[in-house]
């Protein structure tokens, strides 16, 4: 009788991501138990929405307590460090933080395996901006830089979401790959969105998570300008969290209320990815916000998302990734999220033109199902790690 190899072991390490985190948990952890390997969690034990339903794929979750705040964020680190040490036969750790990155390229040392460090945000950028809460220090930007550039220098493979998120981190003989955050197939399933619907009166429009860094109050100042033009207008939000614990959320309904337009805002409580295809799909429109501080390099979830479902897409025009997905696909309009005048003109745009707004949709649609998806995205990545393992690795 002949033995059956051992499946490839891969341990995530991260000390802050969510057990049910989207990227994480949704995508990465699954397609790896997808491809048949052995998937171990090491991580703190907080969840964005759900504690309890969250593994439904068999990853083995080994968990520390849940961080109680940034200092505790700071102390993760040894106490992950502890956790992943005593994991026993690792292949391959995934570290989708730098911190956590440090911790697998230490322990690569003792035991051989491989690293991969995942980096889907910029560290030195807008994330340390709002750590240091708005003081830019341009020494500390440039320490963090090169730290995290050695940390890359000591990985196995670098993956990002994109080549302007890398670029700063990877020198020369720096292996990488980008591993866009496309949405899973199974967001498709389903009806598309019936975009404009004959004898619907509302039109719908995504925001997505509100607050100031995400380009909330432009919106509302769009949304403003157009509420008394546009019939049927509404404008779908979720709070960061449980609607009245959430300040900005409270200080952007203060701001409808004021100004007349409460009526167009649909403020909601946060829901798990798996109820979104329904939400999504009762709308018309799906914007992406940011300004320039956060949205020039960004390439988000959301994007793909409402790809998936089909519907037309408004996103910054300087954000380089995003929009040449969208000028590409031809699936949607391109403005000036830092203009609330542009916004508003773009939403005109497409509400007065209905039949342009379902065929974006339906090229949005169709382009996500052949070229955009998560499956086609991270097959390479899957085939790299079996190419490390010969033998090992299920097809």
């Amino acid at each position: 009788m002949i033995a059956m190899p051992n499946p490839i072991h891969i341990c995530i390490v991260t000390t802050a991501h969510p057990i049910d985190d989207v990227r994480v948990n949704n995508k990465f952890a699954h397609a790896f138990r997808g491809a048949g390997f052995r998937v171990t969690w090491v991580g703190p034990g907080h969840a964005f929405f759900d504690t309890k339903d969250y593994n439904r794929d068999g990853i083995e979750f080994v968990l520390a307590h849940p961080n109680s705040g940034r200092l505790d964020r700071v102390r993760a680190r040894g106490r992950i460090h502890r956790i992943a040490a005593a994991v026993a036969g690792v292949d391959v750790y995934y570290a989708p933080d730098p911190d956590s990155a440090e911790v697998a390229a230490r322990l690569s040392r003792g035991n051989g395996a491989k690293v991969i460090f995942d980096i889907h945000e910029n560290f030195h950028g807008a994330l340390l901006d709002r750590w240091l809460m708005g003081w830019r220090l341009e020494g500390v930007r440039e320490y963090v830089r090169k730290r995290v550039g050695d940390t890359c220098s000591r990985c196995s493979l670098v993956v990002g979401v994109n080549d302007k998120v890398l670029a700063p981190y990877t020198v020369d003989g720096t292996s990488y790959m980008v591993v866009r955050s496309c949405a899973p197939a199974w967001f498709a399933e389903g009806p598309p969105s019936e975009v404009c619907g004959f004898g619907r009166t509302s039109f719908t429009i995504m925001h997505g998570k509100c607050g100031m860094q995400r380009g909330t109050k432009m919106v509302l100042d769009a949304v403003e300008r157009v509420s008394r033009e546009i019939s049927g207008l509404r404008v779908l939000m979720f709070a960061n969290g449980e609607l009245g614990a959430d300040p900005e959320a409270q200080a952007m309904l203060s701001v409808a209320r004021d100004r007349g337009f409460m009526d167009a805002l649909d403020l909601r409580k946060g829901v798990p990815m798996q109820q979104m295809p329904d939400i999504l799909r009762a709308c018309d429109v799906g914007l992406i916000a940011y300004g320039r501080n956060l949205g020039v390099d960004s390439l988000p979830n959301r994007l793909f998302e409402y790809m998936a479902v089909g519907i037309p897409i408004i996103a910054p025009a300087y954000a380089v990734e995003i929009a040449k997905i969208v000028e590409t696909e031809k699936c949607g309009l391109l403005a000036d999220f830092e203009n609330p005048a542009g916004i508003a003109d773009a939403i005109v745009r497409l509400r007065r033109d209905p039949q342009l707004c379902r065929e974006m949709g339906r090229r949005a649609r169709e382009a996500f199902l052949a070229r955009h998806n998560w499956e086609v995205e991270v097959r390479p990545l899957l085939d790299r790690i079996r190419n490390w393992f010969p033998g090992r690795g299920n097809t």
